[in-house]
């Protein structure tokens, strides 16, 4: 029966934070870069790129009510002069959650102008300032909303009345959505096996009034998510290097803070490899709105890069107030890129992603 209590409520939890979340997120944030920034749009060493990502979470809980996004994208570069390069690209992700089938759809198109500003091989650096411009489609089924007053004191009973009226609720929200943000990232070696960056991104700028009830005096409007990233690929020895990356969302009165390393391997013997096997660590820690800092997950996370092709699998290991519920189970996340290089293709050392 405990057991069952906490499930419950810990369904009760994660279908009300469906409601009020403002975001998706991916702990392999590194593997869908035009949802991380728009100015890392067209940053690649190829012509194309291709991204996928998918991520299922709660299934413990929620079983096949699970959270699930899925994200693709496409972006290439067209150069501008000898080094200067615009940025093109296309988003699109998709997420549904919980019991009340909250679901999103969101498709933009990004752009970029990526600036070197100056050095030779060891010390090229490059500047980017990007934007997005996207819309975005909310819905939700009244149906199988839940509410406190049809808890029975040992489950729900869905025949109860809920003492809501749901008759004039709107059942989807269409809405403009802009972003904007810089990237920065410096070669530190001849072959630019070792890198830096970093960055800064605004999404939400629009600030829609996300409202099913029809009451907009009543709700706030979406909160605009600041995003700072940075990281590095610092080679320690020919076939091995330290992949450090920190990020933080910040939206509203919520901050959420993802940081970790990876250790890369080169398998391929060539000076150039296009062959690497990843694995590493990740910290997730969350601050809520009443400023409370916790942890939130641990995250293994491994990738494996061949030829064109990188296959990214991570796990999510809750250690929240949630774990009696979830039993340590969180969510899992598979990626994908593929990247297309040209016979005149013209390599930037910039990170790989």
């Amino acid at each position: 029966m405990k057991n069952r209590i906490l499930n419950l409520a810990a369904g009760l939890l994660l279908g009300t934070s469906a409601l009020q979340a403002q975001d998706i997120h991916f702990s392999q944030f590194y593997a869908s870069p035009l949802n991380l920034n728009p100015a890392t749009t067209g940053v690649l060493s190829c012509d194309l790129r291709f991204s996928a990502i998918y991520r299922n979470q709660w299934a413990s809980v929620l079983n096949s009510k699970a959270f699930s996004t899925f994200s693709a994208g496409v972006e290439t570069r067209l150069p501008v002069g000898k080094w200067d390069y615009w940025g093109l690209g296309l988003n699109l992700w998709a997420d549904k959650a919980g019991t009340s089938s909250f679901s999103s759809v969101h498709g933009s198109i990004n752009g970029s102008f990526i600036k070197r500003l100056g050095g030779r091989r060891s010390l090229d650096m490059f500047l980017v300032a990007g934007g997005s411009l996207g819309f975005s489609q909310k819905s939700i089924n009244t149906l199988n909303l839940q509410f406190g007053s049809q808890w029975n004191g040992d489950q729900f009973d869905g025949s109860s009345s809920n003492g809501e009226n749901t008759s004039g609720w709107q059942t989807r929200l269409t809405y403009a959505d802009i972003g904007a943000g810089l990237f920065w990232w410096m070669a530190l070696d001849h072959d630019a096996k070792s890198t830096v960056n970093a960055g800064i991104a605004f999404t939400h700028l629009t600030k829609a009034k996300i409202n099913f009830l029809n009451r907009s005096n009543e709700f706030d409007a979406l909160f605009m998510k600041s995003t700072v990233h940075f990281g590095g690929d610092f080679r320690v020895k020919r076939r091995l290097a330290i992949v450090p990356n920190v990020i933080m969302f910040f939206q509203g009165p919520s901050v959420e803070t993802n940081l970790g390393a990876a250790i890369k391997f080169d398998f391929s013997k060539r000076a150039v490899s296009n062959q690497a096997f990843e694995i590493g660590p990740w910290l997730r820690i969350v601050s809520s709105p009443t400023g409370q800092i916790a942890s939130d997950a641990l995250v293994a996370m491994m990738r494996i890069r061949y030829g064109s092709s990188t296959f990214g699998l991570s796990y999510d290991i809750n250690i929240s107030r949630l774990r009696p519920a979830t039993r340590g189970n969180g969510a899992f996340e598979v990626s994908y890129v593929y990247t297309l290089c040209g016979v005149r293709n013209r390599p930037l050392g910039c990170p790989t992603f």
